[in-house]
């Protein structure tokens, strides 16, 4: 199959499409074409309606563009032409993302975080390395420290309190009481 330069303006999206391109993923898939070009060709029929790459159309058409390449399928029926564009969106929303391998890439990229489709400090943020003093006190967040549960172990609050200084049979080992309401939670 041999790409073309098309002009866009020749080109038009389907009448209905399988998925919508908001604003915010148009902008997405703009700022990737200024990072690192068009990376894909637009699949279009031979009457220039878009089946493929709706999305990257709109964003080419926000940045000014006037022609992209595109793969032009001749010969389908309309029944195919539908099929297409059900398949290519279908199929990539098969796929899962592998958070082990994008947290390696995310760290391999050091403190170059400017990703087209990700948030920077949301990046920035996974990459901090967490002490071991940090990840022990948000594990013990919310739980009695032995001593401070057999203090107000056997006392008895009515539900619905707001009395922080009472707790209801509390065991140091498998019980936390929430201190504004009361209620018992069991381990």
């Amino acid at each position: 199959m041999k790409t073309e330069t098309v002009t866009l303006s020749e080109l038009r999206p389907p009448d209905r499409n399988v998925r919508a391109h908001p604003p915010n993923q148009v902008n997405e898939l703009a700022r990737a074409v200024k990072m690192f070009g068009i990376t894909r060709p637009i699949v279009i029929d031979e009457s220039g309606m878009v089946l493929v790459g709706n999305g990257l159309f709109a964003a080419l058409q926000r940045l000014g563009h006037t022609t992209a390449p595109a793969l032009r399928l001749t010969g389908l029926s309309e029944s195919d032409k539908r099929k297409i564009m059900l398949s290519d969106n279908k199929i990539f929303s098969l796929g899962v993302d592998d958070y082990n391998g994008i947290m390696q890439i995310i760290r391999e990229l050091d403190d170059d975080l400017d990703v087209p489709g990700f948030d920077e400090e949301l990046l920035r943020r996974l990459t901090v390395e967490v002490d071991e003093a940090t990840t022990q006190s948000m594990n013990d967040f919310g739980r009695l420290k032995p001593e401070q549960a057999e203090q107000y172990a056997g006392r008895e609050i009515p539900r619905g309190t707001t009395n922080p200084d009472t707790v209801r049979n509390v065991s140091a080992s498998d019980e936390i009481v929430c201190p504004r309401c009361g209620h018992l939670f069991v381990q």
